[in-house]
Formats: structure tokens, C-alpha cells, sequence
């Protein structure tokens, strides 16, 4: 269950206990029958209209933590994947076999993808579109490198800036589908100046992140 179900599921669970409430207030206001009878027939139904959102909401949870497990697997292919494209650029004259693997590599992250997340507008119909579309799109710059006396060094290198750039806006969006939080503690030089100490003892250069 992705990230936006959950949350509606969450309101909407919010909105119900809050109605359920207000339904209860508003009977207890205005039943002034003889032992309150509407208001103790509700009070009877209580245990059944809570059982039935919560057991719902424990199932939509159960379903989130087994999406994001899904997820991380899921993230370690595309990065296995992009990686291998990565570095196929920077070899001199890649053999078949090395072209093979990324572009099978590749292949198999596109594939999970779809085993994963719906395609866009999806209803059956020709109009769907892939949900990362960069993926896709690094895949053809890798096969149009070609391998062996086909690769050129220099578009390799081109290459590789468009893939880094196609992989950094993919990963921006998918990233936003897990439950992250910053470290308790972290170590940046950037954040906190006092962590430097390292980088000036050693003589080691920052760079920019």
C-alpha cells in the first residue's frame, strides 16, 4: 500500500471516530426517552462500529509494512542496476558479455518496477505510461553505446552525466514512497562545523554533496 493510500485510510479512520462521537454526544443530547434507551442501544453497538475500522486500519497497515519491504528489495535492484550502467561508462572498451549484463541488469530493475507500482492511468487500454520513465530512458542510452570497437569514449562520458541526471530525478520521486526520517546523529561537516575536525587533520579535501 503506497504512502498516499495510507494516509487516506488514516484520515478517513480519524474522521469516522470523530463522527462516531459527535453521533454519540448528539443521541445522549436528545434521547429523553423513558431509560434512555436510544442512547443505551448505541452504547450496546459501540464495541461492533470500533471493531470493524480498526480491524481494517491493522490490515491496511500490515499491507503498508509488506509494501515497504517490497520497496527496499525493489530499491536495491534499481540501484544494483544504475550502478552497472554507471560504471559500464567507464570502461575503455567494454567486451559483449559486459554490455550484456548491464543492459540485462537493466532490464530486469524495468521489469520489477512494474511488479511493483501500476502503470500510469492504468484501465487496460494502450494509453498506459510507465511509472519511471528515466529507467527506461537509461536503458537506451546504454544500448545506443554499443560495446567493443562501437564504444566511444567520448559519448560514453556524455552518457554517463545524462544517466546520473535521469537516475538523480527517478530516485527524487521514488523516494518519497518510503517512511524516511533524518539520523538522530548524523555526521556532517556542512550541518555542523565541529565535525570538520577529521578533514583538516588528514588534509581531506570537502566536497560538495
Amino acid at each position: 500500500m503506497t504512502r498516499k493510500a495510507i494516509r487516506g485510510w488514516f484520515i478517513g479512520g480519524v474522521a469516522y471516530f470523530a463522527v462516531l462521537v459527535a453521533i454519540g454526544l448528539l443521541i445522549s443530547a436528545c434521547d429523553h426517552t423513558d431509560k434512555r434507551l436510544l442512547f443505551g442501544t448505541f452504547k450496546d453497538l459501540i464495541p461492533l462500529l470500533i471493531a470493524i475500522p480498526v480491524v481494517w486500519l491493522g490490515y491496511c497497515f500490515q499491507r503498508r509494512a509488506a509494501f515497504l519491504q517490497q520497496l527496499r528489495s525493489l530499491w536495491s535492484k534499481l540501484v544494483d542496476a544504475v550502478q552497472t550502467a554507471l560504471q559500464y561508462t567507464e570502461c575503455d572498451e567494454p567486451s559483449q558479455q559486459e554490455y550484456a549484463y548491464a543492459l540485462l541488469k537493466l532490464r530486469i530493475a524495468i521489469d520489477e518496477v512494474r511488479g511493483l507500482f501500476k502503470n500510469l492511468h492504468e484501465t487496460g487500454t494502450k494509453d498506459e505510461l510507465y511509472p519511471f520513465e528515466p529507467l527506461k530512458d537509461i536503458y537506451g542510452l546504454i544500448s545506443d553505446l554499443g560495446c567493443a570497437t562501437r564504444f566511444n569514449r567520448q559519448k560514453a562520458e556524455g552518457v554517463r552525466r545524462k544517466t546520473f541526471a535521469l537516475w538523480k530525478d527517478a530516485r527524487r520521486e521514488l523516494l518519497k514512497e518510503f517512511d524516511r526520517e533524518e539520523p538522530t546523529f548524523s555526521h556532517s561537516h556542512w550541518a555542523d562545523l565541529s565535525q570538520s575536525g577529521v578533514y583538516n587533520t588528514h588534509g581531506i579535501p570537502k566536497r560538495p554533496t
